[in-house]
């Protein structure tokens, strides 16, 4: 039977399956190749933790918006995965402390995977139905009373959106200076 949940959840699919594409290969040069100086990336603290540059994009961006790394993008898409998926199907908020990047390529598209399998697509495809048109709820602040359905699509257009900046930023490494 068909669903706007389970038609939701396709489209998710179809962008994992083309962002996981993009990703093959991916080294740990390119993952941390800053295309411009001064731009947003993955950095280790003192002791060795790899820490995300603007707070991850959730905070108001500055003008213009730094030029972000594929670590960045990767770390970015992966802590929207976990902090949504959370606070939609676990009721609670995160901090950036409890997420752990990654300073590899292997790392940080295992984040990803798994932020989007674990965190967000296994639990949306568990919801039931009817959830799509209840208020978000608390953990969301400000849109806590704006359906889950307007808070699915949201998150669907952010992974399709950053997706297409990781393609990119893989078409345009070959051609560094």
């Amino acid at each position: 039977m068909n669903s706007v949940r389970n038609s939701i959840g396709r489209a998710f699919d179809e962008v994992w399956r083309r962002t996981s594409d993009r990703l093959g290969g991916l080294t740990d040069a390119e993952y941390l190749w800053e295309p411009v100086p001064d731009g947003w990336t993955l950095r280790p603290d003192a002791a060795g933790r790899w820490l995300i540059d603007g707070e991850g994009g959730g905070g108001p961006a500055p003008d213009p918006v730094p030029v972000a790394t594929l670590a960045w993008r990767i770390g970015h898409v992966g802590l929207m995965f976990t902090d949504f998926g959370i606070r939609l199907f676990q009721g609670r908020n995160i901090t950036l402390d409890d997420v752990e990047f990654s300073g590899t390529a292997a790392g940080g598209i295992g984040f990803l995977e798994s932020a989007f399998r674990v965190h967000w697509r296994e639990p949306f495809a568990a919801m039931p139905e009817e959830r799509l048109w209840e208020p978000s709820g608390p953990a969301f602040f400000g849109y806590a009373d704006h359906p889950v359905i307007d808070t699915a699509l949201h998150v669907l257009d952010e992974f399709t959106h950053h997706s297409a900046e990781l393609g990119v930023l893989r078409d345009l490494y070959p051609h560094r200076a």
